[in-house]
């Protein structure tokens, strides 16, 4: 019986970047935004860069047709009314409508690429960077499901008040609780206060350990499988 050939669990070439763009976007949104939270230009420009995320999360679903149309419509009105809160912040009704549209945009968003991480029948650079991507995308879908909450009815999140006197929690730190509740790290500065909070936190803390479970499963079948073949 011949040798197997060795083979690459993650293949050099791949037909699209597509997955890697988003990436890209999602860690500069995370990077960036301590320094580009101020208004003025710094606010135009994180708007700018919040707006490449939602164009490479567009092209991140555009394998077929009918799912590159339905992220378009849901990023196009997203997009817009997220600009125009930005700068005329007085509606809390179209604040809520604002994130309830980023939700929407995020959950599909979050759901077409898991579903092509998972469906790979062989792993890519790009389909590492999707993965991540996904990864990245329920931690923010997390969050704004936070921010949305707490505004709807404050006092759901809890900050420790030595350590941020006066401060009112605002949509960042809603990404770092988030952050901080799907990687199980749990600082200890920001705590659920309300039951559905700690709902969210429950779900999300099982989300993030199920899916890195199920994605190194999917890893460890597809290289079993190209063993095989290869035999």
């Amino acid at each position: 019986m011949a040798a197997p050939k060795p083979i690459a669990l993650i293949s050099k070439h791949s037909k699209r970047s597509k997955f890697s763009y988003l990436f890209a976007t999602q860690v500069s949104l995370v990077v960036l935004f301590p320094y580009l939270a101020k208004p003025g230009l710094s606010t135009l420009v994180f708007r700018i860069l919040s707006a490449l995320a939602f164009v490479a999360a567009v092209y991140a679903v555009s394998d077929k047709r009918v799912q590159w149309i339905i992220g378009l419509f849901l990023a196009a009105p997203t997009a817009g009314l997220n600009t125009w809160v930005t700068f005329h912040s007085g509606s809390r009704t179209l604040g809520v409508l604002s994130l309830i549209l980023t939700l929407i945009f995020l959950g599909f968003t979050m759901i077409v690429l898991l579903r092509a991480v998972l469906r790979a029948e062989t792993v890519t650079r790009d389909t590492i960077y999707g993965a991540l991507g996904v990864y990245f995308l329920m931690a923010f879908v997390w969050g704004i499901a936070y921010m949305l909450l707490e505004t709807l009815q404050p006092g759901g999140l809890s900050m420790d008040a030595v350590r941020h006197p006066n401060h009112t929690i605002d949509w960042f730190d809603c990404i770092f609780y988030s952050f901080v509740t799907l990687t199980s790290l749990g600082y200890g500065d920001m705590v659920p206060i309300s039951a559905q909070c700690r709902s969210l936190s429950i779900l999300e803390a099982v989300s993030g350990i199920m899916y890195v479970a199920v994605l190194v499963a999917r890893l460890v079948g597809l290289y079993s499988v190209g063993n095989r073949e290869a035999q």
